[in-house]
């Protein structure tokens, strides 16, 4: 059964809900700005949704890496939705 994880409330940063989050668990996330570079874990259909979207809530990268890696394929119920994203670093850039 997949489940709701909230950020900040139930664990402090996202990257730390996406390593305990299980395929088609659900990660919501408050309104803030998150300075972190996230690594997608090697997992089905983790949905990322900010709860009040992107003019509330924005992933920092900080300028020194991507603000999101993915590695491996994800399927379609993969999702990351509501978020602005600045601040990232492309390899070799």
């Amino acid at each position: 059964m997949a489940r709701v994880i909230d950020v900040p409330d139930d664990v402090a940063h996202i990257g730390t809900a996406l390593l305990v989050a299980f395929p088609h668990d659900t990660i919501l996330v408050a309104p803030g700005v998150y300075e972190e570079n996230l690594v997608w874990p090697n997992k089905q259909g983790i949905k990322l949704l900010s709860t009040h979207g992107p003019g509330a809530t924005a992933l920092d990268g900080g300028g020194v890496e991507q603000v999101i890696g993915i590695y491996q394929d994800v399927d379609t119920t993969t999702i990351i939705r509501g978020f602005t994203i600045r601040n990232g670093r492309a390899e070799g850039s």
